[in-house]
């Protein structure tokens, strides 16, 4: 763990030190008024004191959540006019192994999408676009009609999901992960729609549906508006102007960058919770305006600070990001212009944005109407970042706190490995009947674990996993699923079958395994 300060700023100084205490002059033995040095290094020691124990509750809270393996990254609280928390825990990279700092670059996966969209607003400042206006002016090989800017800066445009696209059509034949197959970014994008032409999932402005393909059409919107590389543009007029010397729209390279030191590289553990493995590679990393930017901690607030100001666009125009969209039969979302919109636990307006890629999980919040913010970077995300992420909210606003429950699956990984599926069964129901507060008890924690297992070639471990998972959660359809692959893969075919056609009679919908049925029984015969 290493814990140290940025560069000082206005923000983050000391109101104390910069008062300029006229002394008062001495009376009587009988006089009961204090000194005013006495009573200004009265005042300041109150001060530091009281600042101290409030980095102490966010430092304690996530030291504690390190070391039960919940979080791994940086972390920065404003509140109060000044920086009440910086610190960061964990690793920024495996091979070799190095500590995070504060000054690290996370990779903000869907964080990134707010800057895309200040990215928009100061084009339409400069006269270079209209929200109102149509993606075609700009991307006219798109085959869609009636989609404006506005409705993808909302999210509202009814564009499909190019990931699932790719995925299915990509050069499919190679790994995610493999350098051949990665896409050349948003060019390519747009050369699956034009080419592919999938149809709307709904007609424009209609409803609310998430979209990254939406903000990979306006970073590409901003480069051809603009005459100026995605990249380029972002940093001339957006991480420049804010100061923010520590952010960058990446260009990303697979390993050691010398251009990006401080950089932070994706990580997973393995089933035991021991092992690394890089979780930084994909495919898709090329795409820009959905995700692409990497930032420290202490940009981020610079980031902050400056939504204050006029310095990139006007309050109005700065105001429509922080405004929902309204639909075409008049409801209103929680969304703006890559923000959500919501209400504090005070009942103020704050906006928030989170965002998850591969290993990183990333978050920010802004109390806009109490001037709060703070910041969660994680590169080996585990599925307790949200319960930090609330946690951290209720610290900022003093209200009751608690660590995110222990994970069952990290948990009984670690039985595995130590002792064993039958021993860390027995464990798993010692837990359930004596602590089950603590422990967060899914079926797709045990399913995830039983996958792992079957994986990492401990068919024996997974089989017993998946019974009891099947055992557990006797009425959902998927765990006889899961637990008919790993017999199959043990070589029991009668069982597996069993397990696969009780799947199926349970959910008709599941036509992955009715081929695993007819794969095993062989095809039905022909009607005559």
């Amino acid at each position: 763990m290493q814990l140290h300060l940025n560069d000082p700023s206005p923000v983050t100084t000391n109101p104390f030190v910069r008062l300029t205490i006229q002394p008062r002059p001495w009376r009587t033995p009988m006089s009961n008024h204090v000194p005013g040095s006495l009573l200004f290094l009265f005042l300041l020691s109150a001060c530091q004191a009281q600042q101290q124990e409030e980095a102490n509750k966010y430092g304690q809270y996530l030291s504690e959540a390190h070391a039960r393996g919940q979080f791994n990254g940086a972390a920065l609280v404003f509140d109060g006019g000044k920086v009440v928390y910086q610190g960061a825990f964990g690793i920024r990279c495996i091979d070799p192994v190095d500590s995070l700092d504060v000054n690290s670059q996370f990779r903000l996966a869907s964080v990134s999408k707010q800057f895309t969209a200040m990215a928009i607003m100061i084009l339409k400042e400069q006269g270079k676009l209209r929200y109102d206006q149509d993606v075609r002016d700009f991307i006219p090989e798109l085959p869609y009609e009636g989609i404006t800017i506005r409705h993808l800066l909302h999210h509202v445009s009814g564009l499909p999901f190019y990931e699932k696209l790719m995925d299915e059509t990509w050069k499919t034949d190679l790994p995610f992960d493999d350098p051949a197959r990665y896409t050349n970014g948003n060019a390519d994008v747009v050369k699956l729609f034009a080419e592919m032409k999938p149809p709307l999932d709904f007609t424009p402005g209609e409803k609310w549906q998430y979209s990254n393909a939406g903000y990979n059409l306006l970073g590409t919107i901003v480069a051809r508006a603009s005459g100026m590389s995605f990249a380029d543009y972002t940093q001339e007029y957006i991480f420049d102007p804010a100061g923010m010397t520590h952010t960058v729209m990446y260009d990303f390279v697979i390993g050691p960058d010398p251009k990006m030191p401080d950089r932070a590289y994706g990580f997973q553990l393995g089933w035991n919770r021991t092992d690394r493995s890089p979780a930084d590679s994909h495919y898709l990393n090329h795409g820009q305006g959905e995700d692409g930017v990497y930032s420290t901690v202490g940009d981020m607030l610079k980031w902050d600070r400056l939504l204050y100001t006029e310095k990139l666009v006007s309050k109005a125009t700065l105001e429509e990001a922080f405004t929902p969209a309204v639909l075409n039969n008049g409801e209103r979302t929680d969304y703006g212009f890559g923000w959500f919109i919501q209400r504090s636990p005070t009942g103020k307006r704050m906006v928030q944005h989170s965002g998850g890629w591969l290993s990183f999980s990333t978050y920010i919040y802004r109390g806009i109407e109490e001037d709060k913010c703070f910041v969660l970077l994680a590169n080996n995300s585990s599925g307790q970042f949200w319960g930090i992420v609330e946690g951290m909210t209720n610290i900022l606003y003093d209200r009751p706190h608690a660590l995110p429950p222990l994970s069952i699956r990290d948990e009984m990984g670690r039985e595995v490995a130590a002792k064993g599926a039958e021993a860390a069964i027995v464990q798993y129901r010692k837990w359930k009947a004596e602590r089950a507060a603590e422990f967060s008890f899914e079926e797709q924690d045990l399913n995830v674990l039983g996958y792992n297992l079957l994986w990492n070639d401990r068919v024996d471990d997974a089989v017993r996993i998946f019974r009891l998972n099947a055992e557990e959660y006797p009425r959902s359809a998927n765990v006889y699923d899961s637990y008919g692959d790993a017999l199959l893969a043990k070589g029991d075919s009668d069982g597996a079958l069993e397990n696969f056609k009780k799947c199926y009679a349970m959910d008709g919908t599941l036509t992955a395994t009715k081929e695993k049925i007819d794969a095993i029984e062989g095809p039905a015969p022909k009607a005559k």
